[in-house]
């Protein structure tokens, strides 16, 4: 049917991408889990919102028992994911600028004065994006995004297995 073709085509798409909650990097550690726990270590002020929603998100989401609970979760799967792709999409240019910091730190001669100027780069664009309050807003909306649609496939995940 057509919601389970576009559940799996969003579960393909993100494990491709890094997107999963499932999905390990190269040494095999939880991507979506580590970034999480980073945001955590940094004390983000929506990180208790986000715990709270991840924590709800199991109650509003049980197991699929039914053909109407199945086609409810893939609606609800459909009406965030366009949503989730845009955020994701942001967060993704934003880790592009510091990837190019990287480069460029990787690069140069540690002894430089080069050194100190990246790092000072780096630093403020993190405070700059720590400290504007859209960012902060799409940050704490994709992390809700990100638990809930992962809750999602896994229920679905789940119920396939069941069959």
């Amino acid at each position: 049917q057509w919601y389970q073709r576009r559940v799996r085509q969003a579960v393909v798409s993100t494990q491709s991408t890094g997107d999963s909650d499932r999905t390990a990097d190269e040494t095999g550690v939880n991507v979506n889990a580590k970034c999480r726990h980073a945001a955590e270590e940094l004390d983000l002020p929506f990180m208790d919102s986000v715990k709270k929603e991840i924590a709800q998100i199991q109650t509003d989401y049980p197991r699929i028992t039914s053909a109407q609970q199945k086609e409810k979760y893939a609606a609800e799967f459909e009406r965030y994911y366009e949503e989730y792709v845009k955020l994701k999409h942001k967060e993704k240019e934003i880790g592009e600028q510091f990837e190019v910091l990287k480069t460029n730190y990787d690069k140069v001669d540690k002894r430089s004065s080069e050194v100190k100027a990246i790092n000072r780069k780096a630093r403020n664009l993190f405070k700059q994006y720590t400290s504007s309050p859209t960012w902060c807003r799409e940050k704490e909306r994709l992390m809700k995004l990100e638990a809930k649609l992962a809750h999602i496939k896994l229920m679905f995940k789940q119920c396939e297995v069941a069959v």
